[in-house]
């Protein structure tokens, strides 16, 4: 049985001490059943780090995974709905970014704007949208860990980019510096640029390929 996020059903989280930003957070549709304490943990450390978080009713799937696909048409409402959510509270509340935890949704939202260029209803707060697109970890590297936040014991850790992140957003030392900051011993992967099978449905499409990708990552 999947489980509701904790905290993703509360539209607005108030930031611990002083308010030092104000951010939307993209909660996503397969992360919010497969994986809500992601979401649960990436507003606790946002809250903490002194970010308002505000999840804008009217925001779901990104269109990432149907575009990817090659059904534009399919992915467009989706997008035009997330556009029409963000660009509506960047102008009533304001926002400082929208934070997207999940790799392959940030490089299609960071997107937005290319893909609507030449839609003129859409045009304008597609590109507004995108220019406040942020990875978790360019936000937490922003707003900087708290001298108090330290892994409770030495360990060393091993880090995979997602290649959404490392190929198409070109973020690789954000991570890094942030789990350096918290005490860690960072270890690259041996050749860490592959792919690890994975790539949203590509695991489902592409099976045999998937599976060979798979085990050499594991090795």
């Amino acid at each position: 049985l999947f489980r509701s996020s904790a905290l993703a059903r509360f539209q607005l989280h108030a930031a611990q001490g002083v308010r030092r930003a104000r951010v939307a957070l993209l909660t996503g549709c397969a992360q919010s059943v497969l994986g809500p304490h992601i979401n649960d943990a990436t507003i606790r450390v946002l809250t903490r780090l002194g970010a308002e978080v505000v999840l804008p009713p009217g925001v779901g799937c990104c269109g990432a995974l149907v575009f990817h696909m090659g059904d534009r048409p399919g992915s467009l409402p989706h997008m035009r709905a997330n556009i029409d959510a963000w660009y509506g509270e960047l102008q009533q509340g304001g926002l400082d970014a929208i934070v997207i935890n999940t790799s392959g949704c940030g490089s299609v939202i960071k997107d937005y704007g290319h893909i609507f260029r030449e839609e003129p209803a859409y045009a304008e707060k597609a590109a507004a949208v995108s220019a406040l697109a942020r990875d978790f970890s360019e936000v937490a590297e922003e707003l900087g860990l708290p001298e108090d936040v330290r892994a409770p014991e030495p360990l060393r850790v091993a880090y995979h980019d997602a290649c959404s992140l490392q190929h198409g957003q070109k973020i690789r030392a954000q991570p890094r510096g942030l789990l350096g900051s918290a005490g860690f011993t960072v270890l690259d992967v041996p050749d860490g640029h592959l792919c690890c099978g994975s790539a949203g449905t590509y695991n489902l499409l592409q099976p045999a390929a998937a599976e060979a990708l798979g085990r050499q990552k594991a090795d």
